[in-house]
């Protein structure tokens, strides 16, 4: 009779999938080529032996829509928007990316609908939500038969001041539910809720682009599960390293598109209290972290693969580069954007003895354009790639004011294990960390995660105008909605000096008392991080509370403890020792280190 493994964590990549199985006395990891989720799954708990009705919970994450997002993958979407605000995507923000261009380049992501599916419905609200113009009906069953015509997945809706009065936008809504029967529909007052026009359209664009792109997936594994006999809950790994609840997941989508990074994030994190700068290299992508005191770092809004994010995730960088990724010589240089079918990262690591599975022959090309035989060209682009990670890894430390040197160094993944020493030698460090399973660091890091429960509410007013009262009332709510979960109560609000301004998270573990507490921590936060005092006395836009239930227990994985040189086994992936450098077993990972002349 097979053993019961009462939990299962699942990262689903874009050529492997890790499933990771465990209970109080061991753990078992199996790799599988990745194809459709579902069978995928399927396969997962036939060859763990597992019986998906004893599980007691099931972790998921996903790098499908980032590695979309990175391959600017058009996807079936629409957009409505009030008359004259069509052109806001394609405008942006005017920010210059490089400082001395002399014509600014909008890095607006508008590969998330095509202009020819964008639609202007008449009809206007004013800054204060009042009705300066009724919603054209006419225009708006004209723009939902185009959007009919063309056979949208997705819609986003992102009407002007909506964030402020939603009226207009749900009128919309009712409409497309009548005239588009299974359409997904995003709203900007419920995907972001804040002002600024085009960091608002981006948010419900992505919502509804990821809509049409992974929603499918997410329900057909779903109902796999059920269809099995689960019962418990199905979890999603979220941007922060954390885990929500699939109905979260499902409808605020953007919080899983980090997922997979910020769980091998959470692996990293787990290995040390020390400033942790971490590499997941696999085999379309490479994601960059860093942690402090064993938590992930995160950032209240930034960006993913170039798209504008206004959420809290794990403060990351997306590089399209990996395993699978093909070669090109440009100019003496090596690249790795080359066309399909070319020489990948992975026929060079074949040829040079680290990897088992490839096709070396189709080096020759890239050997005869750089002038020398195949082995050479090997070398030539696993040190390129090599070279490039260390890169990327100093040029993301020092914008955060780390010293790249001086910090722990972690990488993962399946090829980030075949290239470890190379990069922490091209970076001038002596040794690299590694976890016991390198290429399955986000099923690691889904087991090591925690489960939240979150709840939220619209505020928009003046913090002048909070009185205590309703402040009390507020939160005292928002902590009945989690009354079931157990944990502590987090409070995090969002802020801004004024109205329009772009909003500043501000975190409290003790419950504020007062609109003048809120203020006053808000001054001493917005003035360490900007150097200067609010420009304006303070404006609440909403409050999201939340409770982290304790870890469940896991008993880690054993390390690798062959010192090598070569290919060393570790439970999920091989690690490359080359001559020179040996591996040692280490606290919840492996010690990859240069021998000492």
């Amino acid at each position: 009779m097979a053993r019961r493994m009462t939990r299962l964590a699942i990262d689903f990549g874009a050529r492997f999938t890790d499933a990771l199985a465990w209970d109080a006395t061991g753990a078992r990891i199996v790799k599988l080529p990745s194809g459709d989720p579902a069978g995928v799954l399927a396969k997962a708990l036939e060859q763990l032996a597992l019986d998906a009705a004893e599980l007691e919970d099931v972790r998921i994450v996903t790098t499908a829509p980032l590695n979309a997002l990175l391959a600017r993958r058009p996807a079936r979407t629409a957009l409505v928007t009030t008359r004259g605000f069509g052109d806001t995507l394609q405008l942006g923000r005017q920010n210059r990316v490089a400082l001395y261009d002399p014509v600014a380049q909008s890095p607006a992501p508008r590969f998330l609908v095509e202009d020819t599916a964008i639609h202007e419905v008449g009809g206007r609200l004013d800054a204060e939500g009042a009705e300066i113009e009724p919603l054209d009906q006419e225009g708006l069953a004209a723009a939902i038969a185009a959007i009919r015509a063309a056979g949208a997945e997705a819609v986003a809706v992102c009407l002007l001041f909506a964030h402020v009065n939603s009226t207009h936008e749900e009128e919309v809504a009712q409409a497309l539910a009548a005239g588009l029967p299974g359409v997904t529909v995003s709203l900007s007052h419920r995907v972001d809720p804040a002002p600024r026009e085009y960091e608002r359209t981006v948010s419900t664009l992505l919502d509804a682009w990821l809509s049409a792109t992974a929603a499918a997936e997410m329900r057909a594994l779903s109902t796999e599960l059920v269809a099995r006999g689960f019962s418990g809950p199905l979890l999603y790994g979220d941007g922060q390293g954390v885990l929500v609840p699939a109905a979260t997941a499902e409808a605020e989508r953007a919080k899983v598109l980090a997922g997979a990074p910020a769980a091998a994030a959470r692996a990293a994190a787990a290995l040390s209290d020390a400033v942790t700068l971490a590499i997941d290299i696999g085999s379309q992508s490479a994601d960059i972290s860093l942690s402090r005191g064993g938590e992930v770092i995160s950032e209240p809004q930034g960006s993913l693969a170039g798209v504008p994010l206004r959420m809290t995730t794990a403060d990351m960088a997306s590089v399209a580069l990996g395993g699978a990724r093909a070669v090109r010589a440009e100019g003496g240089r090596l690249r790795f954007d080359g066309a399909e079918g070319a020489a990948m990262l992975d026929d060079a690591l074949c040829l040079l003895g680290r990897l088992q599975e490839g096709q070396p022959e189709r080096l020759a090309t890239i050997a005869v354009a750089i002038g020398r035989t195949s082995e050479e060209a090997a070398q030539r682009i696993v040190a390129s790639a090599e070279a490039e990670m260390a890169a990327e890894l100093t040029r993301f430390a020092t914008r955060r004011n780390v010293d790249p040197t001086r910090a722990r160094l972690v990488v993962m993944g399946g090829t980030g294990a075949l290239l470890a020493a190379g990069v922490a030698e091209a970076m001038g460090l002596n040794r690299v960390t590694l976890p016991a399973a390198p290429a399955a660091a986000g099923a690691m890091g889904l087991a090591l995660s925690t489960r939240r429960a979150e709840a939220r509410v619209a505020v928009d007013t003046p913090l002048a105008d909070l009185t205590t009262t309703a402040l009390e009332k507020l939160l005292t709510d928002l902590d009945a909605r989690l009354a079931d979960a157990p944990g502590r109560t987090v409070w995090s609000l969002a802020l801004a000096a004024r109205r329009p301004m772009h909003h500043f998270p501000l975190r409290f573990h003790d419950r504020p008392a007062s609109g003048e507490e809120i203020l006053t921590a808000f001054a001493e936060a917005y003035a360490a991080a900007y150097g200067i005092a609010p420009p304006g006395p303070g404006h609440l836009f909403h409050v999201i509370a939340w409770r982290d239930a304790p870890r469940a227990p896991f008993p880690g994985v054993p390390s690798a403890t062959t010192p090598g040189p070569g290919a060393v086994a570790t439970a999920a992936g091989v690690v490359w020792v080359p001559e020179g450098w040996h591996l040692l077993p280490g606290d919840g990972g492996s010690l990859l280190e240069r021998i000492a002349s």
